[in-house]
């Protein structure tokens, strides 16, 4: 079982954060979803608010996002958003 995912951010822009993330609590419009390396396949549109990262490192950065979409698959979450920032 795997202990990490690949991580990337993205805005029209380009991309803001992409690397090993072992969490991701991402909100979706149907409520929070954590996320773990390894978990179901999963499209879901976000509201404008926070999706929060544990890197593979240990670190955790917290990213606030217009509306947009998480993509989760394949050890893989992609998260388009309108607008991101640190």
């Amino acid at each position: 079982m795997a202990k990490s995912f690949h991580l990337r951010i993205m805005t029209a822009e380009g991309t803001l954060l992409e690397g090993e993330a072992e969490y991701c609590h991402i909100p979706t419009t149907a409520g929070s979803v954590g996320v773990l390396a390894d978990h179901a396949p999963m499209l879901c549109a976000m509201p404008e608010g926070e999706t929060l990262c544990r890197m593979e490192d240990g670190t955790e950065k917290t990213v606030r996002h217009a509306a947009g979409v998480a993509d989760v698959r394949e050890n893989r979450v992609t998260i388009l958003a309108d607008r991101a920032e640190l």
